[in-house]
């Protein structure tokens, strides 16, 4: 049964689109093409010579105020020289701009380069990944939402409760596994957790040959620091350890170049990579899918 955000997707008018990104933002209406619409729908344009990249959504699937928060938080990021996918208002200075039927749509300069999926197995770039991230979270670490917007970012704990009774309803070792790691992560320090991208995947970033640039700003929350981490590792989970380690450490050492956390984290990667993998499967399970990658990586915790 179709999602009420698949629904409203599919309903979308995307002859409409020509028209908007000409007022909108003086794009060029031949330039035009669809990118995808498996989450928001995407095209990208052209304008005075420069790629963009035009996302559009509905309150069924992103309420508007948290939209409005989240293009907050990235105009923060891009301010501070973070690499991130850098917005672009309309012609009318607004960075979110209302459409017909409830959709909305805001436009990002396109980052050059390729996914850093095509580089996952380079280890000279896993420095400057890392370096990126620490920039990210360096200047997390000052922002403040704005408390004027009806919109809270979520916490990892909401999401941990609210896949309980998915969880509950799993096999005995699913079970099991969710138990144990609400005590481990009941009972972990309370330093170095803020403000974090949330889906840190090789499919998020950019690579340009120098700068891994951050895109999809879909679901900021509140988490430890070190679950950016885990998870822009997480995909190197079949290479051999040793491998591994070294992918680690290049990361980390671009990474503590910018942001500072305690040692003690390394230690917790296998932990947190189950965390991400069964809250991804639960999330999976819900929407009627079973992604068994996804279960291998939560019922045998990869070693870093």
């Amino acid at each position: 049964m179709p999602t009420d955000w698949q629904i409203k997707r599919d309903s979308f008018n995307h002859r409409a689109v020509p028209e908007l990104v000409r007022e909108r933002w003086n794009g060029d209406p031949a330039s035009l093409r669809p990118i995808s619409q498996d989450y928001n729908i995407v095209f990208r344009f052209e304008a005075e010579g420069r790629g963009y990249y035009l996302r559009i959504c509905h309150p069924v699937l992103h309420p508007l105020p948290k939209a409005r928060q989240v293009m907050r938080f990235l105009r923060f990021l891009a301010d501070c020289d973070v690499p991130v996918g850098v917005p672009a208002p309309s012609l009318s200075g607004r960075y979110i701009e209302l459409l017909d039927g409830g959709y909305y749509a805001a436009a990002q300069l396109e980052a050059p380069g390729v996914e850093m999926t095509q580089h996952m197995l380079d280890l000279s770039v896993y420095e400057a990944w890392g370096k990126s991230l620490g920039k990210l979270h360096a200047a997390s670490r000052r922002y403040q939402p704005d408390p004027v917007i009806d919109y809270q970012f979520p916490t990892v704990q909401r999401f941990w409760e609210n896949i309980e009774p998915t969880a509950r309803a799993s096999s005995p070792e699913l079970q099991r596994v969710y138990s144990e790691l609400t005590d481990t992560m009941g009972s972990l320090p309370a330093r170095d957790y803020g403000l974090i991208h949330g889906d840190y995947r090789p499919g998020n970033v950019i690579w340009d040959g120098s700068t891994a640039r951050t895109i999809d700003f879909d679901e900021p929350n509140y988490h430890w620091y070190i679950a950016d981490v885990s998870r822009a590792l997480m995909e190197l989970s079949d290479q051999p350890h040793k491998r591994r380690r070294a992918f680690r450490d290049a990361f980390m050492a671009g990474y503590l170049s910018e942001h500072q956390i305690d040692d003690f984290w390394l230690s917790q990667l296998p932990q947190f990579g189950q965390h991400r993998a069964l809250l991804m499967h639960m999330w999976d399970v819900e929407e009627g899918g079973s992604w068994s990658e996804v279960v291998r990586w939560v019922v045998h915790p990869v070693g870093w």
